[in-house]
């Protein structure tokens, strides 16, 4: 895809799908308009008005592991690397200029930009990127994204442009957690330091201290977030002199404010809305590939011992059938065990005939049970839709709500967990690693499986896992993660479903915005303007 595509032949629609070609030609157009790096001195004077469904828990860059809280903290802190504003596969420099990897895999050298300043003035140099590698392993901030760094061996800063980090062992992932948005932001060292009594944890909570386009100029909890554009900002004059971040957890409310002329943006809304407001003029449907995917979870103990029950589970599901229901044209069926760009085309297959035949006599006399996250309206949908497939079928299923905060438990007791949970999930980056060490790795004594509920997965698996890991030829990393998806599939513990796009419905004036694959519900703002700006 070279373009935007019209999704139907209604010549009202305003639904589109960005594509890289049209998303790398804003950017570069933005790029090139900086002026090698110097910020314009002029910029409009226009607001964005977003809004957020549930508040983040602090500002600091290195603990907010929530995809929602990526829509404030991209604007105000940026990392070495980032992932393309073409939502797509590609890495590409930001803070660091360029970056080579030693033949052996464990050493790598980032040359960074010159002309980058904090929100305080500042200039970076590398010891901010030492000070804000070194913090995400800090005990003191408990950091959730620790593990993209605990494979570091030592950091070296032999002069204020360049950043050397040496790795224990090699690492095919490394490259992609650091262009994760999740991945290390740089924070302003002197402010590390002038804080360390805590690590600048409860400085941070209610500051910011970064070098994005945007920073903080105030903030109400539980409602919203005030950001103003960065005059010296490397990157060029934003689009908007301010934006305003709205804490609005009720999807209807967010509409009614975006109809009312309140909000600019909205996402996470549902299938009918997105087709409703494609027909009208004064929006667009914008949707943007992502890495989420649906997906089952089953056990492979008790009810579902059996393999053969497990596929015939699975081959009584029509994905296309499910994906149209539940996600409309919003999604698409998915064909791989990961999650797209993840591994060749080909490879990792998640493929079965349709057939629900054997169901019936494989399921008699017993009643299975399907999880899903409470307070998910979309999941209990597709929940529901799976328990009439199979009751077609002839296999009884009872539906349970799991609280979000006990799902992480399940896997330390079995006995007392469904036989089977849907969710709807995603990676922190493009990597194999990420989507199968968190979810397939069956070994969770190693600290590996954090999200494999149900425990499914083999050692076989989590062996060809550690080998993708540990390799640095392209050839042989595609080879390994493509065994271990083979592998899991063939366990049927893991049920593949639909990968789904990011929607936002926007007003039709909007244009430009960039969007990063690993990170739906959320837009670059760099390039995001009006087009009357």
């Amino acid at each position: 895809m070279t373009g935007p595509r019209t999704a139907d032949k209604n010549p009202r629609s305003r639904r589109r799908v960005l594509a890289a070609g049209l998303l790398a030609a804003a950017f570069t157009l933005a790029a090139c308009g900086s002026g090698e790096g110097k910020a314009a001195t002029t910029g409009p004077t226009d607001q964005l008005r977003l809004a957020v469904s549930s508040d983040l828990p602090t500002l600091d860059p290195s603990t907010v592991y929530q995809y929602e809280g990526n829509q404030v903290l991209t604007a105000v802190y940026e990392g070495l690397l980032s992932y393309s504003p073409t939502s797509s596969e590609e890495i590409v420099p930001q803070l660091a200029a360029k970056y080579t990897v030693s033949p052996d895999g464990l050493t790598y050298t980032f040359t960074l930009r010159d002309d980058v300043t904090f929100t305080g003035g500042r200039t970076m140099t590398s010891k901010d990127a030492k000070a804000s590698f070194e913090r995400l392993a800090d005990e003191k901030v408990a950091s959730q994204m620790s593990y993209m760094v605990m494979g570091v061996k030592s950091y070296a800063t032999p002069d204020d442009q360049t950043f050397v980090v040496t790795l224990s062992a090699p690492s095919s992932s490394f490259l992609s957690l650091v262009a994760s948005p999740f991945g290390p932001k740089i924070i302003d060292s002197d402010v590390l330091t002038k804080n360390a009594a805590d690590s600048a944890t409860t400085y941070l909570k209610d500051h910011t201290a970064g070098t994005g386009p945007y920073e903080l100029a105030g903030m109400t909890k539980g409602q919203g977030y005030e950001l103003t554009a960065r005059a010296g900002y490397w990157g060029g004059t934003p689009g908007f002199a301010k934006v305003s971040v709205k804490v609005i957890g009720d999807a209807a409310t967010q509409l009614l404010q975006l109809q009312g002329g309140d909000l600019d943006i909205v996402t996470g809304q549902p299938v009918a809305t997105l087709d409703q407001f494609a027909r009208n003029d004064a929006y667009q449907v914008v949707e943007y590939p992502t890495l989420q995917k649906a997906q089952l979870h089953l056990k492979v103990t008790g009810s579902l011992a059996d393999v053969k029950l497990r596929e015939a589970l699975r081959a009584a599901i029509d994905r296309a059938a499910f994906t149209k229901q539940i996600f409309g044209t919003h999604a698409t069926v998915s064909t791989q065990m990961y999650p797209v760009k993840n591994v060749p085309a080909e490879t990792a297959t998640d493929a079965w005939t349709t057939d629900p035949s054997a169901l019936s006599a494989l399921a008699a006399g017993k009643t299975l049970t399907l999880g899903y996250v409470s307070g998910h309206a979309r999941d209990k949908q597709a929940s529901e839709a799976l328990q009439a497939t199979w009751a077609a079928a002839g296999a009884k299923v009872e539906l349970v709500a799991v609280q979000g905060s006990d799902i992480y438990g399940l896997s330390s007791n079995l006995g007392s967990a469904p036989d089977m949970i849907y969710e709807t999930a995603y990676p922190d980056s493009t990597h194999p690693d990420t989507w199968s060490r968190l979810f397939w790795y069956s070994d969770t004594a190693k600290g590996n499986g954090a999200l494999n509920y149900l425990v499914g997965g083999t050692p076989e698996a989590d062996t060809a896992i550690d080998a993708g890991a540990a390799a640095t030829e392209q050839a042989t990393i595609d080879s390994d993660y493509a065994k271990a998806g083979d592998l899991v599939h063939a366990q049927a513990s893991y049920i593949t479903l639909a990968d789904m796009n990011d929607s936002f419905i926007m007003r039709a004036d909007l244009t430009g915005g960039g969007h990063w694959l690993p990170a739906p519900l959320a837009l670059d703002l760099r390039t995001l303007k009006r087009a009357t700006n």
